[in-house]
């Protein structure tokens, strides 16, 4: 009899295992999402524009680290994938336990460049000193804490690529829970803010670890890691390489693309960099939700990919962007409809919510091609198609949005910053489903 994982992701009808994985994923990214809001809501209640700002603008340094993780995450779970697709358990478990030596190791690294270049990324961004100094608090207790977090979210994607949605899920409920609990405890019984926000969130994460742990100890996956199974490979880490710098970079472009967003929305005001900020976060439920249902079809495209059972993988695909497009109908309309009643959930300051507005009523255009856009990278990273994977990554966060940000700001000022992002969502949404078309053309005889 077959592993109950297996049957789900090669024999269950197509729309009951994309919801069957979707779900636990989106729920997962929604508890993400409370994880992203929680400091800020609570940091929110302090009523101070510069605090706000702070965690705002420390935002794109930070996940620039975690961009890193996403190599060993990302890549490693798109090759775990297609292994279990093909039925190659002991690579697969290699594989596993590669990718979590490796991302131990490394994050311990990052985290002590990540404190020491903290000046200088603040220098960079142009952060005001009362930004800059909440910014510097936040962001040192993130860093010191940030290899917890880093594997962590190896594991979670690692859990995520067998098929193990639910037990990723309550990994995440775990620690958000627990960093709902302690972010007032921390912020304002022991009067820490900003740096009691990062420690709750460290704790919070952590516990979400142990758990994940557990799991792997208890031999309940497919791929468990084991000390027998550490046998780094060149061949393992280029096929994690392929697809995980590639999507890495997406990050880091995303970091630098915020980064620079902050850094021409300070030439304006602190007030328009809280705003940027609080509404960057917002969005964030919308992009998070996306990003839960590409997670969770891109184990059932690898698998399928790997077992050349095309005809399922194409209706994967077909079904998930009827699904993408019905979601991003229901949020272009409660963003459009409520923009104020959103931002001020977090923040009260009525400059903040004027200007918050305006930003998420330009944003609300990108809403349904972020959406496509997020499944057709999913496809491609799936599939292992590192090239396009490659160019899509770079063009989204990159080639376009950067250009698109010091072009549109130059030429009207403010008003065209913010449109920077739906015009780069347009453009990359375009090339990803002219890469997607072309090769899943190719395999219509195969199947």
């Amino acid at each position: 009899m077959k592993h109950s994982k297996i049957e789900i992701l090669e024999q269950t009808p197509v729309a009951y295992s994309i919801l069957y994985l979707a779900l636990p994923s989106m729920l997962s990214m929604l508890v993400n999402i409370f994880y992203n809001l929680t400091d800020t809501f609570f940091i929110g209640k302090l009523n101070d524009p510069f605090k706000v700002a702070g965690i705002s603008i420390a935002l794109p340094y930070y996940t620039m680290l975690m961009a890193i993780a996403g190599i060993f995450a990302n890549g490693g779970a798109s090759y775990l994938s297609r292994l279990l697709g093909k039925n190659d358990l002991k690579t697969a478990r290699e594989t596993t336990t590669t990718a979590l030596f490796t991302i131990a190791l490394v994050s311990i690294f990052t985290a002590i460049l990540g404190v020491l270049f903290i000046p200088s990324y603040l220098k960079i961004s142009g952060a005001s000193y009362l930004t800059a100094l909440s910014a510097r608090k936040y962001l040192t207790a993130l860093l010191i804490g940030s290899p917890i977090i880093m594997i962590k979210f190896t594991m979670i994607q690692l859990l995520r690529a067998e098929g193990a949605a639910k037990e990723a899920m309550w990994g995440l409920f775990i620690g958000t829970g627990a960093n709902i609990i302690l972010d007032p405890l921390f912020i304002f019984s022991f009067k820490m803010d900003v740096t009691g926000a990062a420690i709750a969130t460290v704790i919070g994460q952590g516990l979400g670890l142990i758990y994940y742990s557990f799991y792997y100890l208890r031999k309940k996956s497919l791929a468990s890691p084991g000390r027998k199974y550490l046998h780094p490979r060149w061949s393992c880490y280029k096929e994690i390489f392929a697809i995980g710098i590639p999507s890495s970079l997406s990050q880091i472009m995303m970091s630098i693309g915020n980064a620079i967003s902050f850094k021409l929305a300070s030439a304006y005001t602190d007030h328009t960099i809280a705003a940027l900020g609080v509404v960057s976060r917002v969005f964030s439920i919308v992009i998070f939700s996306f990003i839960g249902l590409s997670i969770g079809i891109q184990p059932l495209i690898g698998f399928n990919y790997g077992a050349q059972n095309y005809t399922r993988m194409k209706k994967v695909i077909n079904i998930s962007i009827l699904i993408c497009l019905g979601m991003s109908a229901v949020f272009t309309l409660f963003f459009a409809l409520f923009p104020e009643e959103f931002i001020a959930v977090f923040i009260k300051d009525k400059t903040i919510i004027k200007i918050g507005t305006q930003i998420l009523k330009a944003y609300v255009l990108a809403i349904p091609f972020a959406g496509l856009g997020m499944i057709l990278m999913a496809v491609l990273q799936a599939m292992g198609k590192a090239i396009p994977a490659f160019i899509v990554s770079l063009s989204r966060q990159g080639i376009v949005y950067i250009p698109m940000l010091y072009l549109l700001n130059y030429l009207f000022q403010f008003s065209g910053l913010i449109f920077a992002l739906p015009i780069a969502d347009v453009i990359t949404t375009i090339l990803s489903f002219i890469f997607v078309y072309h090769i899943t053309k190719r395999l219509k005889n195969s199947s």
